[in-house]
């Protein structure tokens, strides 16, 4: 059998790379971009590649010495952000030392800003306004600390509430867009330009209007699994409604339960009766059959058509009213015509020790996501009924719950919440390792 190089003979082919010749100008045609040769060059490496060159040139002795003034401006650099950096944490040290002593005192004489950072030093979680507010504060003070790089009086400075409001008029307004809904548009793309400038949900002008949505959830009913399902399976929110059903125990009322798609996710092992509520009868239908389908055995599941803002007379007052060791809702709150009240009739019906568990979608932690749930605030309103650019921290601070668990994904747009009421105490499953050695506190993450 004659070899491949022996027929190539026979054609007059003295070498296989004859052939195969590499097109060495391939790689410069469809690279993104040049690096440029070192400033001096080297006859030696005149053959290699421009970034072998620099390897080269920049292991040589004369580039080694021109460096040596770079790393020395570059250590300056750092030595002086360094002294600012801990200049700023020496005084707010010392402004701690002065809040202490001030309530001490005389508690009465803090100023806002003092209160709260006071239960920051005291190692207590801010509400969702307050944290809105301590945030403005700590930027009205960088703005202080940069306009006194040099000064070193006034460093402890504490804001007043007037001193925050004339800071705040004197900011940029930020103008907001929205997003184009139905046959409404204009020529750059927007239909109406609004103004956010407030720091609750009703001083907020991006967040549509409430109303009863019943009929949409009713039209909506025997399409809705198929049309969510794309968008849950993109973000893995199975992983989150698992998570979310772990939480049941004992005597379980899901609101809003929609057409049942935490079903999959239920551990009945801990549930000694379950019951499930949403304003849509048809939809409520389609949760009775996927329940029956998947745990048939199981017989103490009842199935109510009403809304939550309804659910103390739904459920009966008195001592002979009904009453549940765990509530759960989840993406129900932006839908509601009244979240507030949907969530004090909540915690009406928690037995003592119950909780109250969501899984939520609202603002975000990064201002730049929730500028897109503004601007998308009335679109997503019209597509889905839901109002996802609600601030769920302030409702559930408007429904005096407390907070013993919480959990930011997606950017911080989804919460998982674990509430209670004021007066139960903290179970020592919500505790961390860490609290458990060393004190109380909510558990959030």
């Amino acid at each position: 059998m004659i070899g491949l190089k022996s027929r190539l003979q026979l054609r007059g082919v003295t070498s296989v790379r004859n052939i195969i010749k590499p097109n060495t100008n391939f790689s410069r045609n469809k690279s993104f971009f040049t690096i440029p040769p070192p400033p001096k060059k080297n006859k030696r490496y005149e053959h290699l590649p421009n970034w072998r060159q620099w390897a080269a040139y920049l292991g040589e002795n004369e580039a080694q010495k021109k460096a040596t003034k770079y790393y020395v401006a570059g250590f300056g650099v750092v030595c002086v952000c360094f002294y600012y950096y801990m200049r700023d944490k020496f005084y707010e040290d010392q402004q701690s030392n002065l809040i202490k002593a001030k309530f001490l005192k005389d508690p009465d004489s803090l100023t806002e800003y003092e209160h709260l950072r006071l239960k920051l030093i005291c190692g207590e979680a801010l509400k969702s306004r307050e944290e809105k507010l301590f945030r403005m504060y700590s930027e009205m003070r960088k703005e202080f600390f940069r306009k006194s790089l040099a000064r070193r009086d006034d460093l402890t400075f504490s804001p007043t509430e007037e001193d925050l409001a004339a800071w705040y008029d004197k900011q940029p307004k930020r103008v907001m867009k929205k997003a184009p809904v139905g046959d409404a548009t204009t020529e750059n793309g927007v239909v109406e330009e609004k103004v956010s400038r407030g720091i609750s949900n009703k001083e907020n002008p991006n967040i549509m209007e409430a109303h009863d949505t019943t009929e949409f959830f009713d039209e909506k009913a025997e399409a809705y699994d198929a049309e969510v399902n794309w968008e849950e399976r993109a973000v893995l929110m199975g992983m989150r409604r698992r998570e979310t059903m772990s939480w049941l125990d004992g005597d379980v009322l899901e609101v809003s339960c929609g057409t049942g798609r935490n079903i999959d996710y239920l551990n009945l092992e801990k549930v000694d009766s379950i019951t499930f509520l949403d304003s849509s009868e048809k939809m409520v239908e389609i949760t009775r059959d996927k329940f029956k389908e998947k745990h048939p055995k199981f017989r103490k599941a009842a199935f109510t058509v009403g809304k939550a803002e309804d659910l103390v007379e739904l459920a009966g007052s008195g001592p002979n009213g009904v009453k549940y060791d765990t509530i759960v809702e989840t993406f129900g709150l932006c839908s509601h015509e009244d979240p507030v009240k949907a969530l004090e009739n909540m915690k009406h019906l928690l037995r003592p020790g119950g909780r109250i568990v969501l899984l939520e979608h609202g603002r975000s932690t990064w201002d730049m996501i929730n500028n897109h749930l503004d601007f998308r605030a009335d679109k997503r309103m019209k597509t889905w009924a839901c109002r996802w650019n609600l601030d769920i921290g302030e409702l559930i601070e408007d429904a005096g719950l407390d907070i013993t668990y919480e959990k930011r994904v997606h950017f911080g747009t989804t919460w998982m919440l674990v509430c209670k009421k004021p007066e139960d105490p903290i179970r020592m499953d919500e505790k961390t390792f860490l609290q458990k050695l060393f004190g109380r506190g909510p558990r959030i993450e």
